[in-house]
């Protein structure tokens, strides 16, 4: 959803900031560059994540400053009441921090993927205390997870039937379920057999949840982890599976790559039998089929026919690669039943 800033929004950043912008330049659908009268450069966010939420973020961010990964994170600017940030009359969400000079991760450089590991490993680490208070109110296990996503799967099946006239992208749909609803099922199958393993040897952290090349900024100074939207609590062989798809769809499913990028597990000494196993089941589950499924048939995306159709025909993609790269690395998915 994009999120544009007239008059009165740019009216309510200076009263609610005291300042006075000079310049203002969109640089993502929900985020900008500012810079003011008196040179001082900013980056703003406006969002709609619920108040609550933003009371989380503001939480974790507070634990964190006060442990050694408050290096990697930039500071939010107060408002002139001292909070940390403030609420239209529509409840969008304005938050406001420092302007760091950098460049996004490169996922295909060694050296950068490198530092995002241990950036990821760092995040991890210093939560621990932290998702330790609230571990039981957060996350639910991830057979929960991926039952009620496959539940979500079958309502779309049922919507698609209940059609008159079915579009091309409902039957475009409909074959690729055809070919990948089994792995929904398979993956239940899985994680139930060994999650409560997983568990006994895991502990919950914070995860960011959203390790995207964008999220981490190199600059002069250091490298700051941005973003914190989507975090929560979980285990850290979710923000991992999350980075490697990401790391092997930047790198064309490059293998060598990838087996770099486990290297870079491995020396941080997580990787203990069911971590790993979780790891794989995390990939293998088809997450971007059903996110593409829940983006046209319940979330109504404002996306062209043709925009979905080639989303969706990407997902298949990931999941023939991902699966490919399972049976290479692991030796399949069924290899340790």
């Amino acid at each position: 959803m994009y999120i544009f800033m007239g008059t009165p929004e740019l009216k309510l950043v200076e009263e609610n900031y005291y300042i006075k912008i000079d310049e203002i330049k969109q640089i993502k659908s929900n985020a900008y560059f500012v810079k003011t009268k008196d040179g001082k450069e900013f980056f703003l966010k406006v969002s709609r994540v619920a108040k609550d939420y933003v009371d989380f973020i503001i939480k974790i961010f507070s634990h964190l400053k006060n442990t050694s990964f408050k290096s990697h994170l930039i500071d939010f600017q107060k408002t002139i009441d001292g909070g940390f940030y403030f609420l239209d009359e529509n409840k969008k969400v304005y938050l406001l921090c420092k302007w760091i000079d950098g460049r996004s991760a490169d996922f295909r450089n060694v050296y950068d993927l490198r530092r995002v590991v241990s950036i990821l490993y760092h995040l991890h680490l210093a939560s621990l205390s932290f998702a330790e208070e609230i571990k039981d109110s957060f996350y639910p296990s991830y057979q929960e997870v991926f039952c009620r996503k496959y539940s979500q799967v079958i309502q779309m099946k049922n919507i698609i039937h209940q059609k008159d006239n079915l579009s091309y992208f409902d039957e475009i749909f409909l074959n690729v379920l055809s070919r990948f609803e089994d792995r929904f099922v398979e993956s239940i199958h899985m994680i139930k057999k060994i999650e409560d393993y997983f568990k006994e040897e895991n502990q919950k952290v914070l995860i960011h949840h959203d390790p995207a090349h964008h999220n981490f900024i190199f600059s002069e100074k250091g490298v700051y982890l941005i973003d914190f939207d989507y975090a929560m609590v979980d285990y850290s062989v979710h923000d991992f599976a999350n980075l490697g798809v990401r790391v092997l769809k930047t790198n064309d499913w490059d293998r060598n790559m990838f087996r770099i990028y486990l290297k870079f597990l491995q020396d941080k000494n997580i990787l203990n039998k069911f971590w790993l196993q979780t790891f794989w089941i995390l990939m293998y589950f088809p997450q971007e089929i059903w996110q593409i499924g829940l983006q046209y048939y319940f979330e109504k995306q404002p996306w062209t026919e043709e925009y979905f159709l080639k989303r969706l025909k990407g997902s298949e993609r990931i999941q023939e690669e991902k699966e490919m790269i399972i049976k290479e690395f692991a030796g399949g998915i069924f290899k340790w039943h």
